[in-house]
């Protein structure tokens, strides 16, 4: 095992290319576009964005299926993503076309890990120290897995554009800015089906094929 706060000697970094790409993109490296304001009335938008985001804090078990793609300007990557959360855990999928690349991101607030597909281990006290170390980047992660549910991140200040329901359609917290497109019923609210992130020549889309809150129904 490697601990992050040591660096990562040996680190084969043309060999993890495809795994630190993909991390990137999950971990929302991109932001800040302008888009039309909505006319819908902001302080009725508000509060059904905050009765919407209360429905879904309270659910601590969730999962999602879906495509990556990110653009850069000198490559594009693209692979499938599997997300879970239980609790405080959240678990991270990542796999290229066929299966090939990608890794698994583990973090549970009190430490965070890399596990390629080769068998190798990094570790951090955290999903900013970890993300740092591997990329070299500065790239705030804490309020990732509520931003792809459509909420922000509490304990933050935020701006936001929302319709009547209190779907978001664009969210800007700690600096960083989701765009959303459609939303999908899943039970206890609608659930992005997709999400687009910008920031200078990066793109990065997540499309969500499968939403699941909650645990899963016992079989019969």
């Amino acid at each position: 095992m490697v601990d992050a706060s040591s660096g990562f000697p040996g680190l084969n970094s043309m060999r993890l290319r495809p795994i630190l790409l993909a991390v990137l993109a999950v971990f929302g490296l991109l932001g800040c576009a302008s888009i039309p304001e909505p006319s819908v009335d902001e302080a009725a938008a508000r509060a059904a964005f905050a009765e919407r985001s209360a429905r879904l804090e309270a659910v601590d078990t969730w999962r999602l299926a879906g495509q990556v793609i990110l653009e850069l300007p000198e490559e594009t990557w693209t692979g499938q993503l599997g997300w879970r959360a239980e609790g405080p855990e959240q678990v991270i999928d990542l796999s290229g076309p066929m299966g090939r690349g990608g890794g698994r991101v583990i973090f549970d607030g009190r430490h965070a890990m890399l596990l390629t597909r080769d068998g190798e281990r990094y570790q951090a006290s955290d999903p900013d120290r970890l993300i740092a170390r591997i990329t070299g980047r500065e790239i705030p992660v804490a309020g990732l897995d509520a931003w792809v549910r459509g909420i922000a991140r509490p304990g933050a200040g935020f701006d936001l554009r929302a319709d009547a329901a209190g779907r978001p359609s664009r969210l800007i917290q700690d600096g960083w800015e989701v765009r959303y497109g459609a939303f999908e019923d899943a039970g206890p609210a609608a659930m992005p089906a997709s999400l687009e992130l910008r920031r200078g020549d990066m793109r990065l889309e997540l499309r969500i094929q499968r939403w699941q809150l909650g645990q899963p129904a016992p079989a019969p």
